[in-house]
């Protein structure tokens, strides 16, 4: 009797184990074992579900965070590399364009098809030109390029932000109203720390945007800066033709034009306002784009304000 009651407690006690360690270790173990599966296969958007309350639990958390992460990357790394297949693709586009003119013009001066003093002279002033645009873009390309890799020079001091604004409009404005782009300015008392190259490269090369996409004899770019508690708020506001709300949000990145087909590469190389973000950046600032009053594009940048007490010091 004693033996029978013995083997009885063993058999239960063997079947309770067997059902602990089913319940707490191996089907646990399973539920992990087929999302390291799921997640080797490829399918990234897989997640455990587990509403044990043991010491798999944060273990199952920890495998979802992993997921949610290893995803994110994935996600990223395919990003850079559309960027980059753009990029590549937008530098031989840009590069090819005057390359091909270049090439034309030299091969009809050597066929002696510019038989006139006259004509050759135009022909060498075209084929100066597209030299010109090829040495701007190549130069907008190594500072992009610089600035990707964080190895270009920033030597921020405190400036008066007005100051600097009002100098650089004074010493264009002539030469933009012959172009065709007048220049007005409404701005407040600010002072910012920010590098004067960078930031008047940034005001220059929206300027040049104004001004190569301006649709009327005389457009007008208004400049006004503002202040508020801790911030410098500077808009550039044109009445050119402006762009659609879904494309201002790839306005800042490299190579993107609002024409698809690339059909007018005189425009720029579309590195412009990408260098202005990523110098705003560095400044500690934001930059975006919105739809003017006057129906173009208005680009707003936004600054820290400086301490004040630093920019009375200043000799700027």
């Amino acid at each position: 009797m004693l033996l029978s009651t013995l083997g009885v407690s063993i058999w239960l006690t063997d079947r309770f184990l067997i059902r602990f360690v089913y319940n707490n270790i191996e089907q646990p173990l399973e539920i992990l074992s087929e999302g390291v599966h799921q997640i080797r296969d490829g399918n990234l958007d897989y997640r455990i579900l587990y509403d044990g309350k043991d010491e798999f639990a944060p273990v199952c958390d920890d495998f979802n965070e992993m997921a949610f992460r290893l995803k994110q990357s994935v996600t990223l790394t395919q990003q850079h590399e559309q960027s980059r297949r753009e990029l590549m693709a937008g530098i031989s586009h840009d590069l090819k364009t005057p390359l091909t003119s270049i090439q034309a013009y030299v091969e009809g001066l050597l066929d002696g098809v510019a038989k006139t003093p006259e004509m050759q002279r135009r022909y060498l002033l075209t084929v100066k030109n597209k030299a010109e645009d090829i040495d701007r873009m190549v130069k907008q390309i190594f500072l992009f390029s610089k600035m990707e890799l964080d190895d270009y020079p920033y030597s921020p001091v405190i400036l008066r932000l007005d100051g600097e604004i009002e100098e650089l409009v004074h010493s264009v404005r002539d030469e933009y109203r012959e172009k065709g782009l007048q220049i007005e300015t409404s701005l407040a008392y600010a002072s910012v720390r920010a590098d004067p190259e960078l930031l008047r490269r940034v005001l220059v090369n929206i300027m040049e945007n104004s001004l190569k996409y301006k649709t009327k004899p005389l457009g007008t770019l208004c400049i006004t800066l503002e202040t508020a508690e801790k911030i410098c708020r500077l808009t550039l506001s044109d009445d050119g033709p402006g762009v659609p709300e879904t494309a201002r949000e790839r306005l800042f990145d490299a190579f993107y034009r609002g024409d698809p087909a690339r059909r007018d590469p005189n425009r720029g190389s579309g590195l412009g306002l990408s260098i202005a973000e990523n110098a705003v950046r560095r400044m500690g600032g934001t930059i975006r784009a919105e739809a003017s009053e006057e129906g173009g594009l208005a680009v707003i940048i936004e600054l820290p304000k400086a301490e004040v007490q630093h920019a009375e010091n200043s000799d700027r």
